[in-house]
């Protein structure tokens, strides 16, 4: 269940990241008594899928993952996929949250 962990917190992070301009520093949030809560009460949408592993490239990040719902390409730091395989099977967690605001 490690790499679905690993799997989970890098596609959230890429969810939040992505389309984010970097003009604006976002307002820091309060801190929490459970992160994990906060995060989850921020959520726009949540998935999750079971899939196998058809390739990886430890050395360079990448791993492919096939699922009933479609292939996907996933990017990890190398280390993290030291220990992965070709057929392992995995499960793959999405989750997004709302980005701030960008300057138009």
């Amino acid at each position: 269940m490690k790499l679905s962990s690993m799997i989970v917190a890098a596609i959230a992070a890429t969810c939040v990241l992505a389309g984010q301009g970097l003009a604006q520093s976002p307002a820091k949030p309060q801190p929490s008594a459970s992160p994990a809560k906060a995060a989850a009460e921020t959520m726009k949408g949540q998935h999750s899928m079971d899939g196998e592993v058809t390739k990886v490239d430890a050395k360079k990040g990448w791993v492919d993952v096939k699922t009933p719902e479609g292939r996907m390409k996933l990017h990890f730091p190398p280390a993290a996929l030291a220990s992965v395989k070709k057929g392992d099977r995995v499960t793959v967690e999405i989750g997004m949250t709302p980005g701030p605001a960008t300057a138009k």
